[in-house]
């Protein structure tokens, strides 16, 4: 193993334990249907004012849920969010920040993870209607411990408009650039270019500006762009930031943007984007 690889793995927080330690053991959901979590706790927005705000955030394994539910509620960049695309969660924290801030929500889990036993996966929170839940299972398993990785969908029915949300979560380092890539390309090509409007967001582990570059151009093939683009790093490793968390959209202008850099909630740093959708 080389220096620079073992360099990259304990950036991005997987240890050395997991490093070197070959398929621990972990429990994949391989059903692309199931286990499926699903909640309703948002009104309905009377209007559609032609904007919408989205959040993407990885909160570590779902350990700071109350400290996440406090800055969600008292941070002004992430009030208010139309739509939160979440990763590394569990089922319950899911509920629990649906349940006290108004969304509904669809919720799939990859996997068990090995390192807390709990539930790991993706969830879509949504002021709207959501229908046609998806669970997308990404190719290759982590070389380290054998997790699969997914990206889920749903259609969010935003006034008149049927909008496809992904939430996405690709393997870190521990993957060759080429696997990694090929995780995105399986995303990308299930990804709808008749529809008007598409948002996907989530953790991308990108660590390089090579890494981003890729991923945009695949997202471009489909007409997506990143419409986070120049908020700064989300996650900060020894004196090194990276910007591994990415939401990208179609047919829409950006309003504002930014990353919220002083969570308490995980090592990553929320990303958030205010859109015009175009017609």
């Amino acid at each position: 193993m080389g220096a620079m690889r073992l360099y990259f793995y304990l950036l991005l927080g997987v240890g050395l334990t997991a490093v070197f330690t070959a398929c621990q053991s972990t429990q994949n959901y391989e059903d692309s249907t199931a286990p499926l979590f699903e909640g309703s706790y948002a009104e309905t927005p009377a209007d559609f004012s032609g904007k919408i705000k989205i959040v993407s955030w990885n909160i570590k394994f779902a350990e700071e849920v109350e400290q996440a539910l406090t800055e969600l509620q008292e941070v002004e960049a992430l009030q208010g969010a139309d739509f939160l695309l979440l990763q590394e969660m569990d089922e319950a924290g899911v509920d629990a920040i649906a349940r006290t801030l108004g969304y509904n929500y669809v919720y799939y889990p990859a996997s068990v993870h090995a390192e807390n036993g709990l539930n790991f996966g993706n969830a879509i929170l949504s002021k709207w209607p959501l229908s046609q839940p998806e669970k997308i299972l990404l190719p290759h398993e982590s070389p380290t411990n054998g997790q699969t990785r997914i990206a889920i969908t749903a259609v969010a029915t935003v006034g008149d408009r049927e909008i496809p949300v992904y939430s996405i979560h690709t393997e870190t380092f521990v993957l060759s650039s080429e696997k990694r890539l090929q995780q995105t390309e399986a995303i990308v090509e299930q990804i709808d270019e008749a529809v008007a409007v598409v948002i996907a967001g989530g953790d991308f582990n990108t660590i390089s500006q090579i890494g981003v570059a890729a991923l945009e151009e695949r997202f471009a093939r489909v007409d997506m762009e990143r419409v986070s683009a120049n908020t700064g790093p989300t996650v900060i490793r020894g004196s090194k930031g990276f910007t591994a968390d990415h939401i990208f959209a179609r047919n829409s202008e950006v309003i504002a943007r930014g990353v919220w850099p002083d969570t308490e909630a995980s090592d990553h740093f929320p990303v958030w984007v205010e859109l015009v959708l175009l017609d």
